[in-house]
């Protein structure tokens, strides 16, 4: 035991003093996730969404009115302006979207003509052109039932007898004014309930996601020092000296797995530190987590590397494959967008079951009862992928 011990010691001494060890470690993690929180804004909301409108000659009522409804939305910034400007402000990114409103629009609502508002959209600004595209189609909607209520009323009342330009005009007005209500108070209201999750931002949702990647990554370059001392012949100086074969790989497994849990407890102190992550009231079972996690990335690249004959394959073949599952597995983008059958494949992948329970204690501040699924998981993959390991470096007799 104490020689594994030593060679764990070893090792761990010679990854801790490498500087592509400190960059794979944390400084890649870090800015990363530095990068992708700022650039999705720092938070999980949608800044304000610049809109350009654009209205017909000679129609500066109807104009305005669009950019009052708009107003009413804190979400939208709205400016009146020309098509060319529009759609140079849109080109350039200034603008989410642009909405031009066709000559006539009121004239057509009234007489129940076909009408057409046209949405340009910046491609790089998905969410936020669609959010505006849906709240064109809500008020197209809104016009559409105003002008079949108008022209019935129309109808009922000339039915019975002409009606005046006064009356005309003031059934109208009243008409705009029922649109209005509509589009502004609702009679049938949604009431927005947010389930009991703590306020986080992007840096939250991707500081364990990336932790989790970097940390396969780290551990493939510890588990490739068994094809590196066998082919440097350090290996066959240890065989020389009163050391077996097993105990040589616990050391192995002890270090990596030291450097690993190091690497993973490091990460969560500065994610804290540096970009302000809550990770939960249970300090416990954020520790358990961490060092879970740690054990099924240390068991799964040793698996990797005794699949390999060589050091190179165990790069080549080991980046492949963690840039595969990382992908799968939800570490480089949010799962939770992908269909119901994506994420049941998902399910298969180590990735899925660290980050799901890191996300678990950030977003739910679940305890150790929350996260037992997933502690459970993650341990039984780390026991399968160390008997595997074991077996195939035995019988392939990688250390020979």
């Amino acid at each position: 035991m104490m020689k594994a011990l030593h060679i764990a010691i070893k090792d761990l001494r010679i990854r801790i003093r490498d500087r592509n060890t400190l960059v794979l470690m944390l400084l890649l993690p870090i800015g990363l996730t530095a990068i992708i929180g700022f650039a999705f804004g720092g938070d999980s909301g949608i800044s304000s969404i610049g809109v350009a409108l654009v209205g017909p000659e000679d129609g500066d009522l109807l104009t305005n009115a669009a950019a009052g409804l708009l107003s009413q939305v804190e979400l939208f910034d709205a400016e009146v302006t020309t098509e060319d400007e529009a759609r140079e402000a849109v080109a350039s990114g200034r603008k989410s979207a642009a909405i031009v409103l066709p000559e006539g629009l009121i004239d057509a609502v009234l007489e129940g003509a076909p009408a057409e508002i046209a949405v340009l959209q910046d491609p790089a600004s998905g969410i936020k052109a669609r959010i505006v595209e849906t709240m064109v189609e809500r008020f197209a909607t809104s016009a559409s039932a105003g002008g079949i209520v108008g022209r019935a009323i129309f109808d009922a009342v000339e039915a019975e007898r002409p009606i005046t330009e006064a009356e005309r005009w003031q059934l109208t007005g009243w008409m705009f004014q029922w649109m209005y209500e509509t589009w502004s108070e609702p009679a049938i209201a949604i009431e927005e309930a947010e389930a009991e999750t703590r306020d986080v931002d992007v840096h939250s949702y991707f500081a364990p996601s990336f932790a989790v990647l970097f940390l396969l990554f780290t551990m493939l370059a510890s588990a490739k020092t068994i094809h590196e001392e066998r082919e440097s012949g350090t290996y066959g100086r240890l065989m020389a000296s009163p050391v077996g074969r097993s105990t040589f790989i616990a050391g192995k497994l002890m270090g990596s797995y030291a450097l690993a849990a190091v690497q993973v407890l490091l990460l969560i102190v500065l994610g804290s530190l540096l970009f302000g992550i809550d990770w939960g009231s249970h300090p416990v079972a954020v520790i358990v987590m961490a060092l879970v996690t740690a054990a099924g990335a240390a068991s799964l690249a040793i698996v990797i590397a005794s699949v390999a004959r060589t050091a190179r394959q165990t790069d080549n073949v080991g980046t492949a494959f963690i840039l595969m599952m990382s992908l799968l597995g939800g570490s480089m983008w949010p799962i939770e967008q992908a269909p119901a059958s994506f994420q049941n494949v998902a399910r298969f992948t180590f990735n899925y079951w660290a980050h799901s329970g890191f996300k678990k204690l950030v977003f739910y501040d679940a305890g150790l009862a929350g996260i037992s699924q997933e502690i459970l998981i993650i341990l039984a993959m780390s026991i399968v992928f160390f008997g595997a390991s074991v077996l195939l470096l035995s019988r392939r007799q990688v250390l020979t």
